[in-house]
This record gives C-alpha cells, sequence and structure tokens, in this order.
C-alpha cells in the first residue's frame, strides 16, 4: 500500500491542510522544530488505527466539532481514499474505492492484515530513540537492540524478557525468604504443625459436640410442636371470626331458592329494552316527517321555463363565449393587418417611383444570392479597373512628361555647344585683356544653376569646379602661350559633349519607358471591354432594366430586393385577411344559428352574444334550483333509509332480547327481568361473602362454646412445652462452656479451613509463576524458531544494504549463533562487535537491519524514517541519502528531517511545513 495524497480537516496544529502528490518512491517533508513532523505522523497513525486511550486529548480542537482527515492511498494497482472523522459524540471511518463502493472499519482491519498500532511502529517507523542510549549498553545490551531490530522493529521484545525474569522473581526464587510464594510456604508449614497438635485432644471434643447435638435436636423438636400449637391458636380464632357469615351465607341461599325463574336473561336486559323501545317510537315519528318532506321536493325537480336541453345549450353559449374572446382577437388584428397593407402599399409605391421602373417589370427581375454575389463580382472589377485606369493613366503621363523634359534639355545642350563654337574667338580675346578670369567664374555660376535646375545638382557642380578650377590655372598661367588657351577651349567643349551623350541616354531609356506606359493603357482598354460585356450578359441572364447606371447597379439590385420582400409580404397580408374573415363569418353564422334556436333577435355579434349570456345565465340559476332540489331529495332519501335501517334495527334489537330471555310479550320480558335483577342482587351479596370467607370454608364446632373449650386445651400445652425449653438451653450452654474452653486457640475445623485456604493462594501463586515461566519459555523458542527461519533473510538483505551504505567497508554481518554475538567484518577480514563500532556505523548497521525488516514484511506500507542522518558525517550522510533513493525504487519512503543539509542532493519531491506561527495565512505546498 502507497501514500498517494494526505488532507486534514483539523488535527492538532494543522486545520485544512493538503499535501498532494506524494512521490511512491522518496517524499521528503522538511519542517523546523515544532513544525508538526510528530503530528503529521500521529494524523496517519489515527486514521489507520484511531486514538489510543490516552492520546485523544492531545490533538483534539476545541474550536471544531469535527475533526480528522483522509489518507489517498494505492494499493495493488487500486487508488481509493481512508476517512477517518470524529465529532463530540461519535467516530466515522470510511473507505471511499475507485467504482463508488464504501467500506467500514472492518473492510480498514483486513486492508491491514490485523497489523495494529505497535507493529506499524516497530516495522515502517524508523528513528533513533532506541540507540540514544547507546554508551549505556554493554555487549549483551548491544546484541539484544539489534537483534529485536531484526525481528519485530522494536525493543519491545528486550523489555518483555526482563519483565518476565522481573516478575517471576517477585514470586518466587529457591532459597528466599521475601517472594511472595516463599512467604506462603512458611506460613503453610507452621499451619501444617498446629493441626498435628488438635488431632491429639479431639476425642473429647467430638464427646461434647455428640451431647450438644442430641439436646439441640430435643429443642428442635419442642420448637416443632410449639409452631403446631400456634397454628391451631390461629385456626381456632379464624373460625370464631367467620361463624357469623357462614349464618349469613346459609340464609342467602335459601332466598335465592325461593325465586321464581329469572335464567336465561340477558345482561342489563330491561334498560336495554327501555332503550330501544325508546328509540323506534322516535324513529317511525321521524319517518313521517320524511315521508312528507320528499313529497314537497318532487315538486320542484320539474320547472316549466327550463329548456328541454338546458346543459347543451349552456355548453354551447360558453363555447361561443370563449370564441369571441378569439372573434375580437381576430377583428382587432384583421382591422391592423389592413392597416399593414395599406402602409406597405405606400412604401411598395415610393419605391417603385425611386427605382423608376413598374411593378410587372420589377417581379421579373431574378433575385437570386449567386446573381448577387456575380454582380458583387463585376462591381468590384469595375472599381479596381477604375483605379488601375488612374495608375496606368498616371504612369502614361508622367513618362510622356519625362521624356518631353529630357528632349528639351537635350535641344538646349546641343545650342549652347554650337553657341560655344562661335564665341572661342571673343574667349580668347578676353583671356588677353585680363577680363577672362571673371566671365569664366561667371559661366560657372550660370552652368550650375542651368544644370542644377536642369538635370542635377551635382553635375552642375561638377561642371563649375571644372570651370572654376580652369579660371584658376589660366590665373597662374597667364603669361602662357597661346596654344594653352586653345587647349582649354578644347577641354570645355569636350565636356558639353560628354553631357550631350549622356542626356541623349536618358531620352532613349525615357522613350522605352513611354512605350511600356502606352502598352498598358491598351491591355486595360481590352480589359474594360470585356467588363462592360459581362455586365451586359448579366443584364439579359437576370432581366435587369437596362436605363440603370453601373455604377449603381448594387444598390438597384438590393432595393429589387427589398421591392419583390414588399410584394411578397403584400400578397401574406392580403392572404391573412381573407382567412380571418373565413374565421369572423362562421363565428358569426354559429351566433344567428343559437339566437334562432332559443328565439333571440340577432343584430351584431356583440349584441347578440349579451343576449344568450343573460338567457344562459336564467337556465343556469333554473338549473341550480333543480339540483339542489335534487340534492335535497336524494340527502332526504338517504336519510330516509338511514333512519328506517335504525328503526329496523331497534326493532330487531328488541326480539333478540325476547329471544335471549326465552319470553313472548313484553309484560312476561318486564316480569322475568325484575326475577332476574333480584337474583342478581342477592348473588353479590353472596360473593362478596365468598371473597371474605374463601373457598370450602367450614367449621369444625356447632357452637361457640365448643370452640373456645378447645382453645384453653391448647394453650396448656403450649405453656408445659415452654418451661422444657428453657431446661434444655441451660443445659447446651453449659457444655458450650466446655467445648469454648477446649478450643480457646481455634477449632480443628478453622484450623483446616485456614490450611486449606493457604494451600489455595500457594497454588493460584504457583500458578502464576508457572505462566510467566511457560510464557517466557515460548519467546525463547519464538526467538529460537525466528533465529532460525525469518533472521537470515533478514540479514541476508540487511547485509546487501549494509555493503551499499558504507561503500563496501563492511562485507558480511553475522547474526547471534550459539552463545555468539553479533559480529560485522570489515573489508580487511576484522570481525566487530556492536559496542566496537562508532556511533554513526552503529546507526547505519541499526537502519539496515530495519529496513531489511520492512523489506520482507508481508504487509506492504510506506516507510517513515525521522532524521537518521544526525550523526552521519558528510561522507556517511550522502552514501545514506544515495542508498535511501535506490532503496525507494521498490519500496515507498516517507523521510522527515529538521535539518536544510539533509535536503540538499535530494532531488525527489518535497514538502515543507511550517510553524504554527506561521499559519496565519493558508500555507502553499512547495513542490519540486
Amino acid at each position: 500500500m502507497k501514500l498517494n495524497g494526505i488532507e486534514i480537516y483539523g488535527f492538532g496544529k494543522f486545520e485544512n491542510d493538503r499535501i498532494e502528490d506524494i512521490s511512491t518512491e522518496l517524499q521528503l517533508i522538511f519542517g523546523e522544530n515544532e513544525a508538526g513532523k510528530s503530528t503529521l505522523i500521529a494524523f496517519i497513525e489515527y486514521v489507520l488505527f484511531g486514538f489510543q486511550a490516552r492520546q485523544e486529548n492531545n490533538y483534539s480542537m476545541n474550536q471544531l466539532p469535527r475533526f480528522g482527515g483522509v489518507l489517498f492511498v494505492e494499493n495493488n494497482g487500486e487508488t481509493f481514499r481512508i476517512e477517518r472523522t470524529k465529532d463530540r459524540t461519535s467516530e466515522q471511518v470510511v473507505i471511499y474505492y475507485s467504482n463508488g463502493s464504501f467500506g467500514d472499519r472492518d473492510d480498514l482491519k483486513a486492508l491491514l492484515k490485523g497489523m495494529n498500532r505497535t507493529s506499524f511502529r516497530q516495522i515502517f517507523f524508523c528513528n533513533l530513540t532506541t540507540l540514544n542510549d547507546y554508551q549505556n549498553y554493554d555487549e549483551e545490551g548491544w546484541n539484544q537492540v539489534l537483534y529485536e531490530a531484526g525481528m519485530s522493529g522494536g525493543a519491545s521484545l528486550l523489555a518483555i524478557e526482563k519483565n518476565f525474569e522481573k516478575w517471576q522473581g517477585e514470586i518466587f526464587k529457591p532459597g528466599g525468604r521475601k517472594p511472595q510464594l516463599n512467604e506462603k510456604l512458611e506460613s503453610y508449614e507452621s499451619l501444617k504443625k498446629k493441626t498435628t497438635e488438635w488431632e491429639k485432644k479431639n476425642e473429647s471434643y467430638n464427646h461434647l459436640i455428640e451431647k450438644v447435638e442430641k439436646l439441640e435436636t430435643q429443642v428442635k423438636g419442642n420448637a416443632e410442636r410449639l409452631q403446631l400449637l400456634q397454628s391451631e391458636q390461629r385456626t381456632l380464632d379464624y373460625e370464631k371470626q367467620i361463624f357469623p357469615l357462614l349464618k349469613q351465607k346459609q340464609k342467602l341461599l335459601h332466598l335465592l331458592d325461593t325465586l321464581p325463574e329469572f335464567d336465561p336473561f340477558p345482561e342489563e336486559g330491561l334498560g336495554r329494552f327501555d332503550k330501544w323501545k325508546e328509540q323506534s317510537v322516535l324513529l317511525s315519528g321521524e319517518l313521517e316527517s320524511l315521508k312528507k318532506r320528499k313529497q314537497g321536493l318532487q315538486a320542484e325537480i320539474n320547472p316549466n321555463h327550463l329548456l328541454p336541453d338546458a346543459k347543451t345549450f349552456l355548453q354551447e353559449v360558453s363555447s361561443l363565449n370563449e370564441e369571441m374572446i378569439l372573434y375580437r382577437e381576430r377583428t382587432e388584428e384583421r382591422r391592423r393587418r389592413k392597416q399593414e397593407l395599406l402602409s406597405l402599399e405606400k412604401t411598395l409605391e415610393s419605391e417603385l417611383q425611386e427605382l423608376g421602373e413598374t411593378e410587372e417589370k420589377v417581379k421579373s427581375v431574378k433575385t437570386s444570392f449567386s446573381g448577387r454575389e456575380s454582380l458583387k463580382q463585376i462591381t468590384e472589377a469595375y472599381q479596381q479597373s477604375n483605379q488601375k485606369y488612374q495608375y496606368v493613366n498616371e504612369g502614361f503621363l508622367t513618362a510622356k512628361e519625362d521624356l518631353e523634359k529630357e528632349e528639351n534639355e537635350y535641344k538646349r545642350i546641343k545650342e549652347r555647344i554650337a553657341s560655344e563654337k562661335k564665341h572661342k574667338k571673343g574667349e580668347r580675346e578676353s583671356f588677353s585683356t585680363q577680363k577672362w578670369p571673371f566671365e569664366m567664374m561667371a559661366v560657372a555660376i550660370i552652368l550650375l544653376i542651368v544644370i542644377g535646375l536642369a538635370e542635377n545638382w551635382l553635375l552642375g557642380f561638377v561642371a563649375a569646379a571644372i570651370v572654376i578650377g580652369g579660371a584658376i590655372l589660366m590665373t597662374y598661367t597667364t603669361k602662357a602661350s597661346k596654344g594653352g588657351l586653345q587647349d582649354e577651349a578644347l577641354i570645355r567643349e569636350r565636356e558639353w559633349t560628354r553631357q550631350a551623350e549622356q542626356i541623349k541616354d536618358q531620352v532613349d531609356r525615357l522613350n522605352r519607358a513611354y512605350l511600356k506606359a502606352a502598352e498598358k493603357v491598351d491591355l486595360w482598354e481590352a480589359e474594360r471591354y470585356q467588363l462592360d460585356k459581362d455586365l451586359e450578359e448579366w443584364r439579359v441572364r437576370h432581366s435587369f432594366p437596362k436605363n440603370l447606371p453601373s455604377t449603381s447597379l448594387l444598390d438597384a439590385f438590393d432595393r429589387v430586393v427589398s421591392i419583390q420582400k414588399l410584394q411578397t409580404d403584400r400578397h401574406q397580408k392580403q392572404k391573412q385577411i381573407e382567412e380571418l374573415d373565413s374565421h369572423l363569418a362562421l363565428l358569426e353564422d354559429r351566433m344567428k344559428r343559437l339566437c334562432d334556436k332559443v328565439n333571440l333577435h340577432y343584430q351584431t355579434p356583440e349584441n347578440a352574444i349579451q343576449r344568450v349570456l343573460q338567457k344562459a345565465e336564467e337556465q343556469r340559476e333554473s338549473l341550480k334550483k333543480v339540483d339542489m332540489a335534487k340534492s335535497k331529495l336524494k340527502s332526504l332519501e338517504e336519510q330516509y333509509d338511514e333512519v328506517y335501517a335504525k328503526l329496523k334495527s331497534c326493532n330487531e334489537e328488541i326480539k333478540g332480547l325476547m329471544l335471549l330471555a326465552e319470553t313472548e310479550g313484553e309484560e312476561a320480558y318486564r316480569t322475568k327481568g325484575k326475577a332476574h335483577q333480584e337474583a342478581k342482587e342477592l348473588n353479590r351479596q353472596l360473593t362478596t361473602l365468598s371473597s371474605q370467607l374463601g373457598e370450602n370454608v367450614s367449621v369444625r364446632f356447632a357452637t361457640v362454646e365448643e370452640l373456645e373449650d378447645q382453645r384453653q386445651q391448647v394453650e396448656m400445652e403450649e405453656a408445659s412445652i415452654l418451661e422444657k425449653q428453657q431446661t434444655l438451653y441451660k443445659q447446651i450452654a453449659s457444655e458450650q462452656e466446655k467445648i469454648r474452653l477446649l478450643t480457646e486457640d481455634g477449632t480443628y475445623d478453622e484450623l483446616l479451613l485456614q490450611r486449606q485456604q493457604k494451600e489455595d493462594e500457594i497454588n493460584a501463586f504457583g500458578r502464576r509463576w508457572a505462566v510467566m515461566k511457560v510464557a517466557s519459555d515460548l519467546l525463547s523458542k519464538a526467538k529460537a524458531r525466528y533465529q532460525e527461519e525469518r533472521l537470515p533473510a533478514v540479514m541476508k538483505k540487511a547485509e546487501e544494504y549494509f555493503k551499499t551504505i558504507t561503500d563496501y567497508r563492511y562485507t558480511a554481518i553475522y547474526p547471534p549463533l550459539e552463545g555468539e554475538p553479533f559480529r560485522v567484518v570489515h573489508k580487511s577480514g576484522r570481525a566487530y562487535k556492536p559496542s566496537e563500532l562508532s556511533r554513526g556505523t552503529a546507526e547505519q548497521l541499526y537502519l539496515c537491519i530495519r529496513l531489511a525488516l520492512a523489506s520482507i514484511s508481508t504487509i506492504e506500507m510506506p516507510i517513515f524514517l525521522d532524521d537518521i542522518f544526525v550523526n552521519f558525517d558528510e561522507k556517511r550522510t550522502n552514501l545514506a541519502k544515495a542508498f535511501i533513493k535506490k532503496f525507494s525504487k521498490e519500496h515507498q519512503v516517507i523521510l522527515l528531517t529538521c535539518h536544510t543539509a539533509t535536503t540538499v542532493g535530494i532531488n525527489d519531491k518535497m514538502h515543507v511545513l511550517k510553524r504554527s506561527s506561521d499559519r496565519i495565512n493558508k500555507k502553499d505546498h512547495l513542490m519540486r
């Protein structure tokens, strides 16, 4: 069984807490001191086993009327919940299975296979409490601790063995004096000695006892005679007391014999006869009165003004009255439909005027959804064509403008080159007169402006820079030769020629762009022609008017759809009005027929229904009167039958009384009844006397005087016997005094009784000592059997674990055998006793044995380890962590700790418990 989750309603310091998704391998629970780790373990034990007798108040929550919680567990692949809750009056245990069924306490016990809280603690809960006082253990103590850890998981057997030895020593020790059984044996020997002395004087004691017994026998005989005499006196007194009563009884019996015949006669016969007679007279008068009332009601049942089929008439009127509501609603609806029809016709006329078409033409238009979609596509295509035209036309005009601009620039540069050639001569003259530098600067500025505006500013700056450079060069070469001036003019001419060629290339490029733009315009015109053709075909296919412009076709289509819908609505309204007229005519016809049937004048439906309703009310009142008369008549008939039945019953009762009395006639019945009453009174008096006297009472004497003489004789004999008794009592007292003196130290029987009691006490202590001895021997045999059968498997597992957890520094474990103690073998080959191991190694050994015991247990439960690393160094701690992680792959482990170092290196799930001071807010579960 594996633990998957915990939910605590209220337990100790926990309230409404959950631990979810607990790892099925290794789950770490971290909490500082007083954070609730021990409380958590106690909660798990509580859900599984309930509260211990003294533990309940430790975890109860006064502020909650009910506390407890749930364990979410898994067993053999099945998940279920175990819930245990407790309120102020009761405790409930419920198991919720995954299939929806429930379990109770017995199912939980079966699930745990008989495990109790002690065995759970000894096998599946491990801490180092047992080893806290290890320094005080001798070699035998160490052997016992480790032996118990491997056998039951705890040190309880060691304590039980010691208790057995202690309890046996308290009862009996050979050669001892203080133990209880030894003291009882000494006291028994003293009593045995006294009984031996008593046997010697027992003969005289027996003689006195026999004499006393004879005297007591005489006393007993006299006492019995006295009792007989006293009984005789009481009998005589009683006979004297009842003597007058017997005389009275004889007188009553004589009177009873003189009465006339009085039996048989019914009980209370005269009273019952008078009662039935009186009722018979009253009922006869009432019957006559009912007959007269019936005759009066018969005349009211058949009135003259009631229609033959009044009920049918009322039903038809009721039906017509209900239908008049519908008639009024339909009349109102017809008026409303008429108004709606007029409104529709006005709207339809307005729509047709706006559209500019006739109603017949609109009806012929086909307004399918696919037609509108195709029109929408054509309209959108027109819009795209218009947009495309703007784009294509704009590109065409731009290309044309750019081409014309470049051609003009090319002509201008050509003209300038020619102008430059004409002015070469003038320029040479200007250079010779020292005016040419200023002219060159002016030319540079002009070139910059012209080229910058005509083509681009970069080219203008280049041309200006060249001219300025030439001017500067010519400034420093004013004295150059004439050949230098000619070269400068040649360079300038070449530059203008180069620019002209560049512009010529640009003109060619723009000419090609212009031709492409013209081709796009032609293509658009072809597409537009196809669109016009598609639109015309759509008009013909859908019978759409041709006078409507293409730009508003979609709106016109929607308007046509709207007009057709109005036409449809108008037709429906007209049809509804016709149906309403038909229904109204049917109701009016029914109303006319009904008026003719009851002789009423028909004018309008409203007037007719009022008259018919008035007539129906009159008929209804008449029917009510008839029904009331019938009801009264029926009631009278029932009452008449009831009174007649009562009268008949009274007469039968009277006949029955006479039959019981065996008489004929009222007079004979009354005579016998009076005799019966007198006999009843005499019998009552006799019964009273008999109750005072008793049954079979008689007197032995004929007169009172004879009775008095017998009493005097009895008194005299009683006085004589009493005198003899006094003498016998004195003799018995004398003999008993002799016996007292003889038995002053106790009687022989008392000594025998004391001796028997002492033997019983010795036997009781002997049985207790034997039980302790047998239990001790059985425990020793159980340990020996465990050592032979189970201990090898536990030690084999523990040896594997011990090798792993010590990093193979220790290679073997030898259990105690034939007086040999526990031994562990170091890898060097040396064997160590447990007392020779370090504290950390001893705790490792103890842990391995405990885990081995849990691993071979027939019940699978989570193993809870509580701070088992506290005495380990870092290396041992890391080895122990690695070992426990490996061990948890096969067996679920819940590791509890308050040390943060323990959490390092464990990459499994961790839950953090907070102290109660931190529980103001609801806790968050910290998971990996």
